[in-house]
């Protein structure tokens, strides 16, 4: 049986090519609520990878409590309800305006809160490295592309963790980072993109000027924003 529609995978970080793009299949219906995915066999030909790095793809897919895999009969897209255990850390079909608002509400106090030490411990290397994925969400904004400036937005706040360089945060911010992707795609308007590149020139303006009580209430005020434009 021949399978359509895969795109040609980069050579860095294929396993979490595939994860996304079988994902994606199932964000966008084309494997429904109750329907088997194809074999492994069957992925490992039609995506030109080994099975062990479908096998991951798919573990990755149960264990955000997408699919589910029966001994003997294969893997199924789950019939999510609202009562299912980790809804909250479904991907984005599966993410109502409640669940949006609380990540909105999670980030307000984790990206105010670690102002202070992200404010002290930047460096130069640290801002210029926001600065491109500032470029980089300019680019594609005037490209039109919603989808890519929505990757540097998240690699822009991302890394906001990181300047922390406290390994709880990081890892905490890793964990999310699936949720808040979700959580991003459920808000992005081209408005609230446009709007989107003031509120981070200025969060780059305040790290170089030291000047955190000002980066506090711009961060909340972004994340104010992003809730009214973005959450129907």
């Amino acid at each position: 049986m021949q399978y359509k529609g895969f795109e040609s995978l980069k050579k860095q970080d294929i396993k979490e090519q595939v994860f996304e793009q079988l994902l994606m299949k199932i964000e966008m219906g084309e494997w429904k609520p109750g329907e088997k995915l194809p074999s492994e066999n069957e992925l490992t030909k039609a995506m030109g990878v080994s099975r062990i790095t479908i096998r991951e793809a798919i573990q990755k897919l149960v264990a955000i409590n997408v699919v589910e895999t029966f001994q003997g009969k294969g893997t199924f897209v789950k019939t999510v309800t609202s009562n299912s255990y980790l809804k909250s850390m479904t991907p984005m079909l599966f993410l109502n305006n409640d669940d949006i608002r609380a990540v909105l509400e999670y980030r307000k106090i984790i990206e105010v809160g670690i102002i202070d030490i992200l404010i002290e411990k930047a460096t130069e290397k640290d801002i210029s490295i926001l600065k491109k994925y500032l470029d980089k969400m300019s680019y594609y904004y005037n490209k039109k592309n919603l989808g890519k400036y929505k990757e540097y937005d998240l690699n822009f706040h991302m890394k906001l963790y990181e300047m922390t360089d406290n390994p709880f945060i990081i890892k905490i911010s890793n964990i999310a980072k699936d949720v808040m992707n979700s959580a991003m795609s459920g808000t992005l308007t081209e408005q609230g993109a446009k709007d989107g590149l003031e509120y981070h020139g200025k969060i780059i303006e305040c790290i170089e000027n030291r000047n955190a009580e000002e980066l506090k209430k711009i961060t909340k005020s972004m994340l104010d924003a992003v809730e009214v434009e973005g959450v129907k």
